[in-house]
């Protein structure tokens, strides 16, 4: 679809209250009229809109306000929706992690062990804002949040920052930055969950799934890795030749190939009647790909309503519960050291 040329710009607004403090929404708009929207709790992208064949298309779920990203039903079956999560991303076994030889306890949130950084994430924050300019390359925002030391039970004041950046290009840049003055264990990913179809288009059965990985971590029943990699040769999670995604259940942690590059897709999703592609490309050596499968049922006015099934999320990050298991390259910031990772989301149609 052709669309006019217009200048690369960020639109300001309130965007309603979590946990009674008031927050804003940023859009970021290229020179195309993609636009993403981004609110300073949790730093959420809480829309991705493309102008395809179709016309505007959503291709992230989210909601419309900052209330519904706090309701009490949202909060029952929680998918941290479009949120930026931390300190450490994944499950970390029993909520203990070994550091310089002493046994950190974390706090605990998901049946004893520690998930998405614990009870109180990066994804449950109000962030404060720290710049943002657009210019003849597309458009940016930076936010940053400190964790305090002790936070959730991990040392070190962790001094972090985000940065959207959206191009002209197309693509959505991510970036993230994080210091401490203790080592400690830091583990960043976005955490948007994506649908190219039109607004009647059901779950992400028909998406177009390809992932550059020939091998993923081994977990058991409660997706608890054993520190253990599966080749992926002859099994139904082999998506290195893009096919439908169907009626496969993924909740998984692809590694990434050694020789795979920043640039070189990790995954690319297309869906045949939008004609929407999305290239996710990323330095951290790990893509885990979740489609979905305990997405409640909840209506989101105004959006897409969620669904099991019903959108699929990639989040590039280190190795899951690396602290446990020291075959993993290891998940730790040492004191005076700069964490810096990147994941790009190249949209074409």
């Amino acid at each position: 679809m052709n669309t006019p040329f217009q200048a690369a710009r960020i639109e300001q607004r309130p965007f309603g209250q979590a946990n009674g403090r008031d927050t804003t929404l940023w859009t970021l708009c290229n020179r195309h009229g993609m636009r993403v929207s981004v609110c300073n709790f949790g730093a959420i992208i809480t829309s991705i809109q493309v102008p395809a064949r179709n016309g505007l298309t959503e291709c992230v779920l989210g909601f419309e306000s900052a209330e519904d990203y706090t309701a009490a039903a949202y909060r029952a079956h929680y998918p941290y929706l479009g949120a930026v999560i931390g300190r450490h991303a994944g499950r970390i076994a029993h909520a203990r992690a070994p550091l310089n030889g002493r046994l950190l306890q974390l706090e605990a949130n998901h049946h004893g062990h520690q998930l998405h950084g614990g009870p109180v994430g990066f994804d449950s924050v109000l962030w404060q804002y720290h710049s943002s300019r657009s210019d003849d390359n597309g458009s940016e925002l930076t936010l940053s949040h400190t964790s305090a030391n002790g936070d959730q039970g991990y040392p070190g004041t962790l001094h972090t920052r985000v940065t959207y950046h959206l191009g002209n290009d197309n693509a959505l840049r991510v970036q993230f930055e994080a210091e401490c003055e203790q080592d400690t264990l830091v583990n960043l990913t976005q955490h948007s969950y994506f649908h190219l179809g039109g607004a009647d288009d059901g779950t992400v059965a028909r998406h177009q799934l390809r992932i550059a990985a020939d091998s993923i971590l081994n977990t058991d029943a409660a997706l608890m890795t054993d520190g253990t990699l599966l080749p992926l040769d002859g099994h139904a999670l082999d998506f290195r030749q893009a096919r439908a995604i169907a009626d496969t259940a993924i909740d998984t942690a692809f590694v990434l190939p050694e020789g795979h590059g920043p640039a070189d897709p990790a995954a690319t999703l297309h869906h045949p009647d939008s004609g929407i592609r999305l290239d996710v490309c990323t330095d951290n050596p790990v893509l885990v790909v979740y489609n979905g499968v305990s997405l409640p049922t909840l209506p989101a006015p105004g959006r897409r309503a969620l669904q099991p099934f019903g959108a699929i999320c990639f989040e590039a990050q280190g190795y899951t519960d690396a602290a446990n298991h020291p075959a993993f390259p290891p998940n730790i910031l040492r004191a005076g050291e700069v964490y810096r990772r990147h994941t790009v989301y190249a949209f074409a149609w």
